[in-house]
C-alpha cells in the first residue's frame, strides 16, 4: 500500500512539471517573434540601449533595457551569442540571424572648438590677464562631444595661469539638455596678442599704399620684431619698395616715403605770418616726401631756402627759416 502511494506520487509530480514546462512552451511560442534590425550599425542617441533598439516585430512587445550605452561617439560590437543572451532573458522568441555580430553606436556632435577657445579666453582674461590673450591646448587633437540633440552649456570652474610661462589648466563644465555632466581639464599655453596692420591684398613694388589697402591683423607680441611696422600713420604716403604680401607683417624697410617732389623740379612756395601771404616759385635741390624739410633754390637769387613739404610740388617755408647761401 505504501509503494503504491509512493508511484502515485511521483507520477502527480511528474505530470506537474509536464504541464508546467508545456505552459511554458505555449507562451514562448505565442509571445512576439523578434527580427534582428538590418542595419549593420545601429545609431542611438539615449545613454541606456533598448530591446527595440535592436529587435522589432509585426506584433507590439514589452521593451526594455537591455544595457548601457557605449561611450558619446564610441561603438559596442554585440555577438550573436550576445543576442541569444539578450532574448533569452525575455519572454520573447527570435528565430536567430545569419550575421555574426551588429554594432551599437552612440549618436553625438562635436562642440566647436571656437566656442571652448572663447570661453577659456574670457575666464583668463577676466581672473588673470589685462591684455587681450590667444590660447594653444596641449591636445592638439581636442575634441569634445555631447548628445547629438542635446543644447549645451560651457562654463568655466576653475582657471590657473603661470604669468611667467603662460602655461594655464582650466576646469570646464560641459552641462547639455540631455542631464549628462562633463567636467574636463584642460591645459595650454596663453600668449598676449595686439592689432598690426597687414596688406588685405597683394601690393606691388613702387605702389602707393592707401588706407584701404591695410587691414588689422592679432599677432603675439613676441613675433611682433623690432622693425616692424606697427601703425598706419607709419604707412600712409609710403610706396611698397617690394611686393607686399596680403596678412603678412610688413617691415620698416619694405616701405619708403612717396616722393611728393623730385629733385630739379619746379615747387610753389608758400610763406605766411601775421601781416602777409606771399607765393613764389622755387627749384628744389633734392627729393622730398610728405612734411620733410628740404632745400629750395630761388632760381632769381640763386638764393637757396629750407621749405617744409606741403604735397605734390608745394612746401611752405619755415617761419624762421634762414638763408643757406
Amino acid at each position: 500500500m505504501q509503494n503504491k502511494t509512493t508511484i502515485t506520487l511521483l507520477l502527480t509530480i511528474m505530470m506537474s512539471c509536464l504541464v508546467t514546462s508545456f505552459g511554458n512552451s505555449q507562451s514562448k511560442k505565442s509571445s512576439p517573434l523578434l527580427h534582428l534590425k538590418p542595419a549593420k550599425e545601429i545609431l542611438i542617441e539615449s545613454d541606456k540601449i533598448w530591446l527595440s533598439d535592436l529587435f522589432y516585430s509585426d506584433r507590439e512587445f514589452k521593451d526594455k533595457i537591455i544595457g548601457d550605452a557605449p561611450e558619446l561617439g564610441k561603438k559596442l560590437k554585440l555577438f550573436r551569442k550576445d543576442l541569444r543572451r539578450i532574448v533569452k532573458a525575455s519572454p520573447l522568441n527570435w528565430s536567430g540571424s545569419l550575421r555574426k555580430s551588429v554594432v551599437v553606436s552612440r549618436s553625438a556632435k562635436q562642440v566647436p572648438m571656437n566656442i571652448i577657445r572663447n570661453t577659456v579666453v574670457k575666464a583668463l582674461e577676466q581672473n588673470h590677464v589685462n591684455d587681450e590673450i590667444e590660447v594653444e591646448f596641449n591636445d592638439r587633437n581636442l575634441k569634445i562631444l555631447v548628445p547629438k540633440n542635446a543644447e549645451e552649456a560651457i562654463r568655466v570652474l576653475q582657471s590657473h595661469l603661470d604669468q611667467r610661462t603662460g602655461r594655464f589648466e582650466v576646469v570646464v563644465n560641459i552641462n547639455s539638455t540631455a542631464n549628462e555632466d562633463q567636467n574636463i581639464i584642460l591645459k595650454g599655453k596663453a600668449f598676449a596678442i595686439i592689432p598690426m596692420p597687414v596688406p588685405n591684398k597683394h601690393i606691388g613694388a613702387g605702389q602707393l599704399i592707401n588706407k584701404k589697402d591695410i587691414t588689422w591683423r592679432k599677432v603675439r607680441i613676441k613675433q611682433q620684431s623690432f622693425g616692424v611696422v606697427g601703425s598706419m600713420e607709419q604707412l600712409l604716403d609710403h610706396v611698397a619698395k617690394r611686393p607686399l604680401t596680403a596678412g603678412r607683417l610688413i617691415r620698416m624697410s619694405d616701405v619708403r616715403p612717396q616722393q611728393l617732389i623730385k629733385k630739379g623740379e619746379f615747387v610753389t612756395l608758400h610763406f605766411k605770418n601775421k601781416t602777409m601771404s606771399l607765393s613764389t616759385r622755387g627749384v628744389s635741390v633734392e627729393p622730398g616726401s610728405r612734411n620733410q624739410v628740404i632745400r629750395v633754390k630761388n632760381p632769381r637769387s640763386k638764393r637757396i631756402i629750407e621749405a617744409r613739404v606741403l604735397g605734390p610740388n608745394t612746401a611752405v617755408v619755415l617761419p624762421t627759416t634762414t638763408i643757406l647761401r
